[in-house]
């Protein structure tokens, strides 16, 4: 019964931060992005602010295929990640983020990359896995805020046993 309720905070947190991300995500104007490029990662990130993740995830891989080397690969990738991860196909969005990772491992989504690792192999069950994760996280981008979040979670409870 713990375990369930610790799932469905997690998930209620994860949510919270994706939609916090989702209003920052909007691309830059300075970035000089074809329009036709703008407009397709927007109406992909709109799917998913909609909670229509299954058309969210196809309209990023959509995106994916038809502009592989835009600026907003990174983003759109990780947004695939947090689709599957909304769905609880926790399979899926561990994949899909390790796809950020191994494609693009110098990207601000990296870290948050990392986080939703965690979040997904802590949903599954998999405690040690999320650790490692975490510590990884914290050893390879220690300035991130997903670092900062990082920290949090791995902090004992208020009243846990050392």
């Amino acid at each position: 019964v713990r375990c369930l309720e610790f799932r469905r905070v997690l998930f209620r947190s994860e949510q919270a931060r994706e939609k916090e991300q989702s209003a920052a995500e909007k691309p830059p104007a300075d970035a000089a992005l074809p329009p036709a490029e703008t407009k397709a990662y927007e109406a992909a990130l709109n799917q998913f602010k909609l909670g229509n993740y299954p058309l969210a995830i196809s309209a990023f891989q959509g995106f994916l295929v038809t502009y592989p080397q835009s600026k907003l690969a990174p983003s759109a990738q990780y947004w695939i990640g947090n689709a599957h991860f909304a769905q609880r196909d926790y399979k899926q969005a561990v994949a899909a983020q390790q796809r950020v990772l191994a494609s693009w491992p110098d990207d601000p989504k990296a870290p948050d990359a990392m986080l939703n690792i965690a979040s997904a192999q802590e949903a599954m069950g998999d405690r040690r896995g999320a650790q490692k994760t975490l510590e990884a996280l914290l050893a390879k981008y220690p300035q991130s805020q997903a670092a900062a979040s990082a920290k949090q979670r791995m902090a004992p409870a208020p009243g846990a046993k050392k």
